[in-house]
């Protein structure tokens, strides 16, 4: 039979689990919030406690906290942080789907560093002394300024192996694209036959983007370093010590090792949410080039009779339930489904963004998530798509030198020669006959054999 222990809040008594970490207001959070089952995930968690940690060692600094009890704060972070995040869900129960601000969050991390921290000072959970939630725990902060930093230190964590998977899909795709520098194959715009060029070429343009793609992210995540933490409840600083920003922030950076900065305007810190925005808009457009060249993928893999079928994919599954031996794209189905995950979450992010009011964005909590989310999907999706898709493509050279070969708008390479109208003619006699324009060529005796040898080498025509 479950056993409680009585606590108390500004609201009343509340009855919690004899043996929870968390307290009254945790408790309050878990009863008002059954909304989608999650608690936060373990990015946010680890930012949150290292904020506790280093906002500790910054009050004793500024001289608003005992030592010992400083001491007690940074030990219970170190003994949390050491727990199983698969642990985690039981401590911070608190769902995504919460109040606005994430004064809930907050709050959950409050009780749990306290009741850590008695317990290594000998008393039993939910006396809250020597250390207590609100007086020492949350000394010299306000959600309104914790949540926020906690939220840019937790995408920051997740992205950066994002840029490290996304710069790993450019390098696979350069290599192919190395490998098949000379594989010759036919251009198409507006899904129709254009000029030769090869597969090389096309491989390596992808391989671009993606290394763009990385440096969105990188310059996403060097928004995130501006910190509006010790602005307080506004931003005006209300109850925070002298010297405690800087401190703090020297604190998180030597904890998170990232180069962090403060905001040289904190009311804006509070009142805007735009690094966030504006990380998640470079999330968006790294989904939105992932879905290009994967729709582009799963195009020339068509077939493999009747599509294109200039790739070859790796099997990976069988693709049918009732056809025998059908094999599907099914490494860029999924991540295909992935990038639209993430323009949903970049549209969640959107809104919230602009639904901030006065001095303060209360939407925080599900911006936080949704970039989360987005941010480890998107990571895992391209590390997948790596390793099980594009490091196993293979050229189909048979049915890439046939399209190169026929393909009429090779007649461009000749028109410099036989002028526009007359090569125009020729695409339509070609058309018409089911020749080739080269062929068609060498039949009429329209150019010398060496000069159109010279005219249609692969270097020439694709300007390698």
């Amino acid at each position: 039979m479950a056993t409680f222990r009585e606590e108390h809040d500004s609201l009343g008594n509340v009855k919690v689990p004899a043996d929870a970490l968390y307290g009254a207001q945790t408790y309050r959070a878990v009863e008002n919030y059954p909304i989608s089952g999650r608690t936060a995930h373990p990015a946010l968690i680890r930012a949150y406690l290292r904020i506790k940690s280093a906002a500790a060692t910054a009050n004793q600094a500024c001289q608003v906290l005992d030592p010992k009890n400083a001491k007690l704060i940074t030990d219970a972070v170190q003994e949390i942080l050491s727990m199983s995040p698969q642990d985690w869900p039981k401590t911070f129960p608190v769902d995504p789907y919460q109040a606005g601000a994430g004064t809930s969050q907050n709050m959950n991390i409050n009780e749990v560093v306290a009741n850590v921290s008695n317990r290594h000072a000998g008393k039993p959970l939910g006396t809250y002394e020597p250390i207590h939630p609100n007086d020492h725990v949350n000394r010299s902060q306000s959600t309104n300024d914790s949540f926020p930093t906690a939220m840019r230190l937790a995408i920051l964590e997740t992205a950066g192996p994002l840029v490290k998977a996304l710069n790993q899909l450019s390098s696979t795709l350069q290599k192919k694209a190395d490998a098949w520098k000379m594989v010759p194959k036919s251009a198409r715009t507006h899904l129709q036959d254009a000029v030769p060029m090869t597969l090389g070429q096309e491989f390596s343009a992808y391989a671009k983007t993606l290394g763009k793609c990385a440096k969105w992210i990188e310059d996403g995540r060097n928004e995130l370093k501006e910190l509006g933490i010790g602005g307080s409840a506004a931003g005006t600083g209300l109850t925070v010590p002298k010297g405690y920003t800087a401190a703090i922030v020297k604190e998180l950076s030597r904890l998170t090792g990232e180069e962090l900065r403060i905001s040289d305007n904190l009311c804006e810190a509070m009142q805007s949410q735009s690094p966030v925005t504006y990380y998640s808009s470079m999330l968006r457009l790294t989904a939105l080039e992932l879905t290009r060249i994967c729709n582009d993928l799963r195009l020339m893999a068509s077939g493999p009779m009747t599509g294109l079928a200039e790739i070859l994919l790796p099997a990976v599954q069988p693709g049918s339930s009732i056809m025998p031996g059908k094999v599907n794209p099914s490494i860029i189905e999924m991540a295909n489904q992935t990038w639209y995950s993430v323009l949903g979450y970049d549209h969640t992010v959107a809104n919230a963004g602009m639904s901030g009011q006065l001095e303060l964005n209360v939407m925080m909590p599900i911006m936080a998530y949704s970039m989360l989310e987005a941010t480890q999907v998107t990571t895992h999706a391209c590390e997948v798509l790596t390793r099980r898709c594009i490091e196993g493509l293979e050229p189909n050279r048979a049915r890439l030198t046939k399209y190169f070969e026929s393909t009429p708008q090779i007649a461009t390479a000749l028109s410099p020669k036989l002028g526009y109208e007359r090569t125009a003619k020729l695409v339509k006699e070609s058309l018409e006959k089911g020749m080739s324009v080269v062929d068609l060529v060498r039949e009429q005796k329209l150019i010398q054999e060496e000069e159109l040898k010279l005219l249609l080498d692969t270097r020439t025509l694709t300007g390698l």
